[in-house]
Order: C-alpha cells, then sequence, then structure tokens
C-alpha cells in the first residue's frame, strides 16, 4: 500500500492513521518517531504494537487543556481503573510491558504547560525514498484517534513542508517539562505488587480520605480570633465537614479537651462570619460560668436558652425556630424522648430552616444504653431512619438494635457523625501540642484511696442496727397494693398479719390462686407484675437510704426525719379515712433521690393532701396501720441511736480533715457530694472548727449547691478557679478560695482546672457523673 494524501479513518476509504503508521514503520529500518498530541493514552502504543518498538528513537509531547480541573496523571490513572474494570487490559503484565518499554533512553516524553497545545503531528524519519514524512491533522495519538474517530489528516511529503513541520515540533518541544518520570510512576501504581498490611492500610485510607483530604483551604485562611491546638483544629476541620454534610455533628471528646472551644470556632464560621444570631442550650449553671463570657469575648451574636426552660410543658419553641445555628452542650441531657426538654427540642428542630446547622456536645453520650446515642443523633436526623443511607446504614433503629448486642459496630455511625477522641489518643499523637506558641500540658490523673471506718462511726454494733433496720422497714405507702384483700387472702395471710413480699418466689402460686378466685389469667399477670414495681420502689428507696449512711450520719439523719415525716402524714390521712395511690407517691421519691433539689422544709401533710385516694374498703387497713406505725417506731427508735453520734465520732470527717491538714495542705481541693445535706455538713462542721482553720491555715472556703443563687455560684466559681475562667484580678487575693465543697450542681461544663485536688466525698450512682467530676 502507498502512502495517501489523505487519511480520514472512514471505513469507505478503509485508510486508518493506525495501519498508515504501522506500514511505514514495519517498512523501513531503525525509523524515529516524533509525535504531537493534544491527548493521549496507552492504547495507541497497543494499537501501534509491536512496530512502534522497533523505533530508533520515540519522541512524545503532550498537550495540557487549560480549563481541566484535574492534571493529566490524573485523567490518565481513571482511563486505566476504567479500562481495568471492564477486563480492556491485561493488568498488570499489559502495562508491565509498557512500563518497561518507557524506560529505555530512546523514548523521550514532554509535557507542554505553556499553553492550549491543541496541534497533532507524526513525524517519521528514515522512511525509504522520501527520507522523511510528516502527518498534520486531527487525530491525537489515543486507540480511538489512531483508527475509529471520523479524523482528517494530510501526509506531507515534499522537504520543505515536512522541515517546516519538524522546526515547529522542536520549538515547542524546547520549551516543553518532562513527564516520563511521573508517567511512570502511575504506571508503577498498577503494577507493584502489596503486601496484605499495604491492602489494609489502603482500604482504610480510602475510607477515611474524604475526611483526611477534606478541601477547607478558603475556610482556614479566614482569620479567627480563636487559638486552637493542633489537635482541636483538626477536629474542628472533620466536625466542619461533618457538619455540611449532614447538617449535624456529635463532638464527643473526652472531658477536658475543649469540646467548647470546637464549638466556639465553628460558630465563628456560621455566626459571626454570616452574620447569624446563635442560638445556644446548656445548663443554666453554663450560661453565665461559661458561655455568656466567651461568646461576648468574641462578638458572636447569640441567645441562650437554658435546659431548664426549655423542659416547660408551654415552652414556646417558635420564637426559637429561625435560628439557623444551633449548639446543644451537654447533649446527654436529651437522651430520653418522652421528657419535656427532649420533645420540645425535637419540635424546634424539625421546623424552621432545612439547612439549620446543629452541634451537640457532650463527652458522654452514653449513660445507661445504646439508645441514649440513637435519640441525642434523632436531633440532628430529624426522625428518617434512613438518613445515614449515605454512610451504608440503611435504618438507623435496627441498626441500634444490634448495636445493643455489639456495641462495636457503633464504629461506622460514629465516624459518619462524630468528633471523638480519648485523652490517651491526643497524647500519643500530638505529645508536642501547642496553641499560640504555649505548650499544652496534660497533668496526669493519680488515683488515691484514703480508707474510713464506718462501724468506728457508727460505734460497730450501731451500724449493723442501723443498716439491718433499713432493709427490715415495710415502706407500705409505696406499696399498698400488697394490701389488698385479695391479695393477702391468696397468699394465705390473715388479716392485720404482716410478712415482706418476694416477687420472684411468689409470682407464678399467686397469679394461679387469683385466677382460682375468679380473676382472668391477664388481670392477675398485670396486677402481680404492678405489685412487683411497687416493691422495686420500696426496694430503691432502701438502697437510698444506705446510700445517705455511706455519705454522711448527717444526711441519713435528715432523710430517716424526712420518712418519719412523712409515714406520720399518710398515717394521719388513713386516721381521716384516705388511702392514698402509690403511684403518686413518685413524687416523694423524687424529692428524696433528687436531694440537691430539694428544699430544706418540705410539707408532706400538703403533698399527702394532693395525692389520689383509692377505694380503702378493698384493703386490708388494718395490716396497713399496723406496718406504718411499726415503720414509724423503727425510724424513731433509729433516730434516738444517731442523735448521740457527735462529729467528733465521725471517723469519715475526722480523716477529711487530717487530709486536708496533712497531705493537702496548702493545695486548692475541689470537694464533691451527692447530697446536698452533706454537703452542708461538711461546710459547716470545717467552717465552725477553730483548731482545723488554724492547722488549715486559712479560711478562703465555700460551698455551692441548689441553695446558693447562680449569680453567687458563678462568683465563687470564679473565686476559686481564676486561672481558668479568666479572672485575674482574683489571682493572689484573700478573695481567691482555696477549698470548694459542692454538689454535682457545678459537675457539668465548669471550667476549674485550678484544683489540684478532686475528692469524691461519695459516690454518685451514675458512673457518667463521676466522669463530668474528673472532667472539671
Amino acid at each position: 500500500m502507498s502512502i495517501p494524501d489523505l487519511i480520514d479513518n472512514r471505513k469507505v476509504t478503509n485508510i486508518t492513521l493506525k495501519d498508515v503508521l504501522k506500514q511505514i514503520l514495519s517498512e523501513n529500518q531503525s525509523p524515529s518517531l516524533t509525535v504531537a498530541t493534544a491527548y493521549f493514552n496507552l492504547e495507541a502504543f497497543q494499537e501501534l504494537s509491536p512496530e512502534i518498538e522497533c523505533v530508533n528513537t520515540l519522541r512524545l509531547l503532550i498537550g495540557k487543556e487549560q480549563e481541566q480541573s484535574f492534571v493529566l496523571t490524573e485523567r490518565l490513572r481513571r482511563e486505566l481503573e476504567d479500562r481495568a474494570s471492564r477486563g480492556e487490559l491485561q493488568l498488570p503484565s499489559a502495562l508491565r510491558h509498557w512500563q518497561s518499554f518507557l524506560e529505555h533512553s530512546h523514548v523521550e516524553i514532554r509535557l507542554y504547560t505553556k499553553g492550549f497545545l491543541h496541534g497533532k503531528a507524526y513525524l517519521i524519519d528514515g522512511v525509504h525514498m522520501l527520507g522523511k514524512v510528516g502527518i498534520v491533522g486531527s487525530s491525537n495519538f489515543t486507540g480511538a484517534g489512531l483508527q475509529s474517530n471520523l479524523e482528517l489528516n494530510a501526509v506531507l511529503k515534499q522537504t520543505a513542508a515536512v522541515e517546516e513541520l519538524q522546526r515547529w515540533f522542536n520549538a515547542i518541544w524546547d520549551e516543553s517539562e518532562d513527564y516520563k518520570a511521573e508517567l511512570l510512576t502511575l504506571l508503577s501504581d498498577f503494577t507493584s505488587s502489596y503486601s496484605p498490611y499495604e491492602l489494609y492500610i489502603k482500604v482504610l485510607y480510602e475510607a477515611s480520605k474524604d475526611r483526611l483530604q477534606s478541601d477547607l483551604k478558603e475556610e482556614e485562611d479566614k482569620p479567627s480570633p480563636i487559638a486552637l491546638a493542633d489537635f482541636q483544629h483538626e477536629g474542628y476541620l472533620a466536625a466542619k465537614e461533618i457538619l455540611e454534610h449532614y447538617g449535624g455533628v456529635l463532638i464527643a471528646d473526652s472531658v477536658g479537651l475543649g469540646k467548647t472551644y470546637l464549638a466556639l470556632r465553628l460558630l465563628d464560621d456560621y455566626a459571626y462570619q454570616q452574620r447569624e444570631t446563635a442560638l445556644i442550650i446548656c445548663p443554666a449553671a453554663l450560661r453565665d460560668t461559661l458561655w455568656e463570657p466567651l461568646l461576648n469575648a468574641h462578638a458572636i451574636p447569640y441567645r441562650i436558652l437554658s435546659m431548664e426552660k426549655i423542659s416547660q410543658s408551654d415552652f414556646p419553641f417558635e420564637e426559637f425556630v429561625a435560628h439557623k445555628i444551633i449548639v446543644v452542650d451537654e447533649s446527654h441531657n436529651f437522651r430520653n424522648p418522652n421528657a419535656n426538654r427532649w420533645e420540645n427540642l425535637f419540635r424546634l428542630l424539625s421546623q424552621g430552616d432545612t439547612e439549620r446547622k446543629v452541634i451537640l456536645l457532650t463527652a458522654t453520650p452514653v449513660n445507661n444504653t445504646v439508645f441514649d446515642l440513637y435519640y441525642q443523633l434523632s436531633l440532628i436526623t430529624k426522625g428518617p431512619d434512613d438518613f445515614f443511607a449515605y454512610a451504608g446504614i440503611s435504618n438507623l433503629r435496627s441498626y441500634f438494635k444490634r448495636a445493643e448486642e455489639n456495641r462495636d459496630t457503633l464504629y461506622e455511625l460514629l465516624e459518619a457523625i462524630a468528633v471523638r477522641r480519648s485523652r490517651s489518643f491526643i497524647r500519643n499523637n500530638f505529645p508536642e501540642a501547642y496553641i499560640e506558641g504555649k505548650p499544652i500540658r496534660f497533668p496526669e490523673r493519680r488515683l488515691h484511696n484514703v480508707s474510713y471506718s464506718l462501724e468506728k462511726t457508727y460505734n460497730g454494733e450501731l451500724y449493723s442496727k442501723v443498716a439491718q433496720a433499713i432493709e427490715n422497714l415495710f415502706l407500705a405507702p409505696y406499696q399498698v397494693d400488697l394490701y389488698r384483700k385479695e391479695l393477702m387472702a391468696a397468699r394465705s395471710i390473715q388479716v392485720g398479719q404482716l410478712q415482706l413480699f418476694d416477687i420472684g418466689k411468689e409470682e407464678e402460686p399467686l397469679i394461679q390462686r387469683l385466677v382460682s378466685q375468679g380473676w382472668s389469667k391477664e388481670e392477675a399477670h398485670n396486677f402481680v407484675m404492678s405489685i412487683g414495681r411497687q416493691t422495686s420502689l420500696a426496694h430503691i428507696m432502701r438502697v437510698l437510704y444506705l446510700k445517705r449512711l455511706e455519705s454522711s450520719v448527717e444526711a441519713l439523719r435528715i432523710s430517716l426525719h424526712r420518712q418519719r415525716d412523712f409515714e406520720k402524714a399518710f398515717l394521719h390521712a388513713l386516721d381521716q379515712g384516705h388511702l392514698l395511690d402509690s403511684k403518686a407517691y413518685r413524687k416523694w421519691l423524687q424529692a428524696e433521690s433528687a436531694d440537691d433539689q430539694v428544699e430544706d422544709e418540705v410539707n408532706w401533710d400538703a403533698i399527702v393532701e394532693q395525692l389520689p385516694s383509692l377505694p380503702a374498703e378493698k384493703y386490708d387497713l388494718e395490716a396497713i396501720r399496723k406496718a406504718v406505725q411499726a415503720d414509724i417506731a423503727t425510724l424513731d427508735d433509729l433516730l434516738s441511736a444517731l442523735e448521740v453520734l457527735t462529729p467528733e465520732q465521725d471517723d469519715k470527717l475526722q480523716t477529711l480533715k487530717r487530709l486536708l491538714t496533712e497531705e493537702l495542705k496548702s493545695q486548692k481541693v475541689l470537694v464533691f457530694s451527692y447530697y446536698k445535706d452533706t454537703a452542708r455538713y461538711l461546710y459547716n462542721q470545717l467552717r465552725g472548727d477553730q483548731e482545723f482553720l488554724k492547722q488549715l491555715g486559712h479560711d478562703r472556703m465555700a460551698i455551692t449547691d441548689s441553695l446558693v443563687t447562680p449569680e453567687e455560684r458563678k462568683q465563687r466559681i470564679f473565686r476559686f478557679a481564676p486561672k481558668a475562667n479568666n479572672r485575674h484580678d482574683l489571682i493572689g487575693t484573700d478573695r481567691e478560695l482555696m477549698l470548694l465543697i459542692s454538689t454535682d450542681v457545678i459537675s457539668e461544663g465548669q471550667n476549674l482546672q485550678d484544683a489540684a485536688v478532686l475528692i469524691n466525698y461519695d459516690l454518685h450512682w451514675n458512673p457518667v457523673r463521676m466522669i463530668q467530676r474528673i472532667g472539671r
């Protein structure tokens, strides 16, 4: 076949550029090939194989389109991946073959980067009879350009024309950059063998690369007055990416890592920069001591809504739906969907701007069950369980049901929606963290157990007597259905006889006996279950008394006084012909367990009068009366025995005094107690002991609990921790406190890092509260 003058790749002419080039290269010895092309791919080499492998020299000049958003290398990579996925490349053998060919020194490849090279030209040197042949036209050096696309290329055979083309090529070639090394690196990615470990790391990277390589350069470049440590800045970037993708984020770093400052940096972006007013939802105690000072300092427009207000049944959520950026601090308080606060916040977030951003802050997202986390995340999802389908979670509720069996399955969800790093992770990965040029120090926590003797406090035998008496209290007001006449008959208990109830042993026989008396099986079962709940309530009360016994003599004494007064009021109502519904005693239980919210003086007669009555004729009133009278007698006896105990006999109190005046002398100490009665007892005993104050060397102490006004509480926090709260005017003055005694009213969110020592005078029943205490 002679060399044609025009080449168009049409089937009608049966002339393709591929065929012409292969013919010229095969018919001549040691020809040289020069190519200028706007685009190229490896398929072109395959189409010209094996002839192209015999050339004396190969110079390939590749153009670069100016408006492309990705570089040539990435386009080539995608083409290779696409062809490999369709089975069109024999990987890795085919690529390894061409990689070996391109490594030869006679192959040169350059990339023109100074403009848009759209011209296509082919020069073959060493052609028999002609010397050089040039081809100019539209065909790129690609598989399609060589044979399948409809192209138009002219063949230059005249020496002058070919030399002119050669000079044009040389000029462009000299202005181009070497691209061979980069192309070989790309091919090696497809031809290298990898170990299982390397594949594992690659999988991890691909799963996380969106977060690792998030393109937030524009936002990063914006100046912000909010200084962050390196690890905080990484957390901020991750949180912002999640916020942009899902409209919400859970920031759940461990206590003390600066969750507030991550949220503050996000508020700088979404409130200050966008001139929006942020809504901050937080415990009332954090409004004055934490959020208002920070937001005012950085001129961030805000409105603060306390958890106490959002808990109100008549909460006007419509007033707050306009906010486009909302922070929920201590979001674990919104884990119960049956609580007013959760329902009100959910309604607020479900209305208004669909582009609203929601930031949840908590170090303890799970308190009792994984569904604590589910209901917090519902504030972001606003209901639909397919919200995280993009993350591979088709149904969120089903996902959490599986997580109840294996919490490790929560990993993929937390990766998608949460920023959560532990203290140890930060210490290991950011050993030299700085903020504003100053190194960050993570003090090592050291746990010390201090022993004391309860038996010594309660004079040995008295301790056993108190514990046993509490265990044997009947507590009839909490479980009046035990005294239903039908039940007592079914249990073969005589009228007026007293006997404790053990549902574990009596449930099935009792149901059978009630059925034999004419009850339906369902009625009997529901009734016995109701009794089980009432006896559980009574057991909880006994446990509460034992916990107060461990907390302090004074707390136990006050609690037993309350119980005696309550049972006297109940007995008085019974004498007046009123029998009260046991369900209503939850009000009393709340008063006794949520101790820090109870006023010192409680009018139990008024509470009893408000409770609903029961049909007295269905109950063994004599047995109830005997049970209540027996409890009152027991409580009178216990109170008489406790009255003789003095603070000097309180071994726990005396141990605390020795600790403060010896090992911890001159150190700043924070003492926590679950019970307000215990906290007040400690404060009064320490403040009133002149010998103790003399040994301590100061009297700069204070107390914080629910009876202290929020404003005074804030001032005492500032006085105790002036460094942590930027109150440098108090440091070293007589107003600075060295000892603070408090209930858990300040265990959430406060900055008390000035303290060198934290003492748990008693243990909170909820381990999460213990974590929050440590985090102060």
